[in-house]
């Protein structure tokens, strides 16, 4: 069967061998993985876990194992279905909604939600309204980064650098990103969170490249022009 469509949480990717790569989809009702088949290499962008995707052009197959249930979405689930998706295909298509410029909210969209709902409804989206907290302890470093999937090298001294992600050579392709480390508070409660690329650029309110040619003392001061601010956050 084809045609199949999903909207859920990034739990887990599994890169195995270039230029397939497998990701764990999770919603209210459940878990699965679908393997992304790729024409050349990965084409998607940043992906990491915790995002939220919509993913449309899959197909399906079951294996020996015939459990059928039916979800409170209405759709069917196998015990052993395996989902795959060819970038290719008619149809074909991968929403990283995480990663959008922006994000509707309303009474019947997203509405605001408050840092404590997190942990009661892990597998939804979130908008919250939140300001620093704790500035003295935010941690701001810049890393390299593979342009064509944000992926951050953990190793950028080598001369024959590789992705770790999606296991391509990117020496010519790199970005200097934020690698942001921050405490979030609300009414309800404060989280320690970090994040990476136009999230941390719009929190920190500068680019990467303008931060590196401050001298190093305003580099380690800079946090505390956070304070005070408040920020509308998607989770």
């Amino acid at each position: 069967m084809t045609g199949i469509s999903l909207h859920g949480i990034v739990a887990d990717i599994k890169s195995t061998q270039e230029p397939v790569l497998s990701v764990k989809i999770q919603d209210v009702t459940g878990e699965v993985w679908a393997r992304l088949h790729f024409a050349r290499s990965w084409s998607l962008g940043r992906l990491g876990l915790g995002h939220t995707i919509y993913i449309s052009g899959l197909t399906w197959s079951v294996g020996t194992r015939k459990s059928l249930i039916i979800l409170p979405c209405h759709s069917f689930y196998f015990d052993n279905l395996e989902l795959r998706w060819f970038e290719n295909d008619v149809g074909a298509s991968f929403i990283n909604i995480s990663c959008l410029p922006v994000l509707l909210n309303s009474s019947c969209l997203h509405k605001l939600s408050c840092l404590s709902d997190l942990s009661a409804e892990p597998t939804c989206t979130h908008v919250c309204r939140v300001w620093p907290d704790q500035i003295e302890h935010c941690h701001v470093t810049t890393r390299l980064s593979h342009t064509s999937c944000g992926y951050l090298l953990d190793d950028d001294s080598s001369e024959d650098l590789k992705c770790n992600f999606c296991q391509r050579k990117c020496n010519a392709k790199l970005a200097r990103n934020f690698h942001l480390k921050i405490t979030l508070a609300d009414e309800s409660g404060k989280l320690f969170a970090w994040c990476t690329g136009q999230s941390a650029m719009e929190l920190l309110q500068i680019t990467p490249d303008e931060f590196c040619e401050l001298p190093e003392e305003e580099q380690l001061m800079y946090p505390s022009s956070l304070e005070h601010e408040t920020f509308k956050v998607a989770w």
